[in-house]
């Protein structure tokens, strides 16, 4: 069991966590900055493009973390502790959620007090954290889909991944509360759960983005083999890394090809995302599988010490919560109103430098074991304590029945 824990983490795929949070809150700045206004065409909707690719990757490593990670520890009878992990996990990410409408309603023209309770019951929307909201829900039900992975299988969930997008016009005509003339709370609340109506979120819905994470769950299987058996399976991490590269990048190079004209630019301005369009979900998983890959391929060589000094720049994986919290907080109280691409581009570097440094002082500080290390640790324990109270509550009445 030692031995399945100390090999279950492939740094490859902690180095593309870092890129991906660094990718969002690149996409960030970019926004809060303005460069639209200063930088336009063919190049800045690649860029644009790139950053977006943060997202799919994100989620797309969720879903391999709970194939590689978590599911060995379900088979080995740790249901209860991993439950308790990802439980209290969500709750981590609320609480971070709920601190940045704070900020929000704080910040001069910010959120009004009614909005701002609304929002931290997912009734609202936030311009950054809204993945926060994402993650929290997915969390809670990231015990429930390693149950069914476990049940059924990878293929049954992936047949319904697949149909969640085959079904798309299907769901984007469905009438949406709007319709019955229900408020726009409601309707964000189904714009999020299931991707209907026009809540203009940011997306993915829980819906589409539970389909990315089966894919990453698939992603996992694939580049690691089966964790949950025994044995290991035959081939080595490279060179499932090598097939996968090839075969995404072909699937990137022909998207690229056949594509429509500013298909790039939809890809970076989030109009497909917020659609739940099937294209933005087939580049994305494609890009973040290519991306993935890649890395994986480009750091399953090194030696020891290697990745020991690799590990070290992997601090944005690591601070993933508290530098999408923290660092979108910064963003929300950014004042700085640049008015040509020289500003522009002064406080983009700024913004980031400040954003790096304060996640670099807080994974030293976390791994340092300080005092701020003390004081998180306490509050992690006592969430902990809360979710381990509410499971042993339920116990007893499923026992029952």
């Amino acid at each position: 069991m030692a031995e399945t824990a100390a090999n279950s983490r492939i740094i490859g795929i902690d180095l593309t966590r870092s890129i991906a949070i660094f990718f969002a809150m690149l996409s960030h700045v970019w926004v809060v900055t303005a460069m639209d206004q200063f930088w336009s065409g063919p190049s800045a909707a690649f860029v644009r493009a790139v950053m977006a690719l943060a997202t799919p990757t994100f989620i797309l490593l969720f879903g391999t973390m709970l194939e590689i990670i978590y599911r060995p520890k379900f088979l080995q009878g740790e249901q209860g502790p991993v439950t308790v992990r990802l439980l209290s996990r969500a709750i981590q990410c609320w609480l971070l959620y709920c601190l940045s409408v704070v900020v929000l309603y704080l910040v001069p023209d910010g959120y009004s007090l009614k909005f701002s309770i609304a929002t931290m019951m997912l009734l609202g929307v936030t311009p950054f954290t809204d993945i926060l909201k994402f993650y929290a829900v997915v969390l809670f039900l990231a015990p429930a889909l390693l149950l069914l992975r476990n049940r059924t299988g990878l293929l049954p969930l992936l047949f319904a991944a697949v149909a969640i997008h085959a079904v798309h016009p299907t769901l984007r005509g469905l009438p949406s509360p709007i319709d019955f003339q229900m408020g726009m709370n409601a309707e964000r609340v189904a714009t999020f759960l299931f991707g209907i109506g026009d809540g203009k979120l940011g997306g993915p819905s829980i819906l589409h983005g539970l389909s990315l994470i089966v894919a990453g769950m698939t992603f996992g299987r694939l580049i690691a083999g089966d964790r949950g058996a025994r044995s290991e399976t035959t081939g080595s991490i490279a060179k499932r890394a090598s097939f996968l590269l090839a075969a995404s990048a072909l699937a990137v190079a022909i998207g690229a090809f056949l594509s429509r004209e500013g298909l790039l630019a939809e890809l970076g301005d989030m109009s497909l995302r917020m659609e739940s369009d099937p294209l933005y979900f087939a580049a994305g998983l494609s890009g973040a599988v290519c991306l993935t890959s890649l890395v994986v391929l480009a750091t399953q060589g090194l030696p020891g010490e290697g990745k020991k000094k690799l590990e070290k720049l992997v601090f944005f994986g690591r601070t993933s919560l508290f530098t999408f919290a923290f660092g979108n907080m910064i963003l929300y109280a950014w004042r700085g109103t640049p008015d040509t691409i020289g500003s522009a581009a002064l406080q983009a570097v700024l913004i980031s430098i400040i954003i790096i440094g304060l996640s670099y002082l807080f994974d030293r500080e976390m791994r340092r074991r300080g005092r701020l290390s003390t004081v998180v640790r306490s509050i992690q324990a006592k969430i902990t304590s809360f979710v381990k109270m509410l499971i042993a509550l339920r116990i007893p009445r499923a026992e029952q029945t």
